[in-house]
């Protein structure tokens, strides 16, 4: 998806690199704090901006929610008459809802995987946009240099650079609660993949995500994955899984998939102090690999 250059977006767009710092201000006048970042959370059909978050770099001092928010805009923030901040003061731990994450924490700078394009991809910036009733919806992750150049005060360099983003329905966050989130939310994407689609995730993500995405998704839809996929990323995440678990997908393979799949009937292995890269590191080992049989020991 290529984007128009910033200075051509619609007026209703907003780039989240420009709402950061702003003077969060009460009816009065009264600076309450700075917009250090914003939640969002998923709903049916969209990811709506749900609350404020206002502080400072080192410490978060208050969540407001979207409906004390008068008008937001680049240069400042103004609450509506007649707010007690007070409500909205936050201990140490932020309380998110199950299904609300940080834009800035979760997703700026993050990895995030094109689901549809099949590569992954760092998150330059964030596109929000204005919807009728006074709401901000989250509608793309900006991947391209160009807008990191940007943000750095490199705008001429930027000049000559394609934009590019990826539409928020087509992108998985592989930030550890951005992924956890959208594991847990039915209309997140992943949640709409084939067995195929699940193969190629998995060999984006590491090993403690990628077995996480198969806990989520179950013993049957997680064993379709398991043989679409390489037989050295399927071994390790086997290995890397819980004994009933592997017994639950074993249970669900087709007949004679201990003879086809024979990587998918590893023993458990003892704890290893090796750490493995990301799964992404394992592009060469996309769905459709060789037969380990073939390839020799791991």
């Amino acid at each position: 998806m290529l984007l128009p250059r910033p200075s051509a977006y619609p007026a209703s767009v907003l780039l989240l690199s420009r709402l950061r710092g702003q003077p969060v201000r009460l009816a009065d006048g009264t600076v309450l704090g700075r917009a250090v970042d914003l939640t969002a959370r998923f709903g049916e059909a969209s990811v709506l901006v749900e609350r404020v978050v206002v502080g400072s770099r080192r410490r978060v001092t208050h969540l407001v929610p979207w409906w004390a928010v008068a008008d937001y805009e680049e240069e400042e923030v103004n609450l509506v008459r007649g707010c007690t901040p007070e409500d909205w003061s936050v201990p140490r731990e932020l309380p998110l809802a199950a299904d609300e994450l940080l834009l800035r924490r979760d997703v700026l700078d993050t990895q995030v995987v094109d689901l549809s394009g099949k590569r992954i991809s760092r998150v330059a910036d964030v596109i929000l946009d204005r919807i009728p009733g006074g709401r901000i919806q989250v509608v793309a992750a900006d991947v391209g240099t160009g807008s990191l150049l940007r943000r750095l005060g490199l705008g001429w360099a930027a000049g000559r650079l394609p934009e590019r983003a990826v539409p928020w329905a087509d992108l998985h966050l592989a930030s550890g609660r951005g992924h956890a989130v959208q594991l847990e939310v039915a209309t997140s994407a992943v949640h709409r993949l084939d067995a195929t689609g699940v193969a190629e995730l998995m060999s984006r993500l590491d090993v403690a995500r990628a077995a996480a995405l198969l806990r989520r998704i179950g013993p049957e839809r997680a064993s379709r994955a398991l043989v679409h996929s390489h037989p050295r990323v399927g071994r390790r995440l086997v290995r890397g899984l819980r004994p009933e678990e592997v017994a639950a997908i074993q249970e669900a393979l087709p007949p004679g998939a201990e003879t086809d799949h024979p990587h998918l009937f590893v023993p458990p292995a003892a704890p290893a102090h090796r750490r493995y890269r990301r799964l992404a590191g394992w592009r060469r080992h996309r769905p459709g690999g060789a037969d380990p049989a073939r390839e020799g020991r791991l």
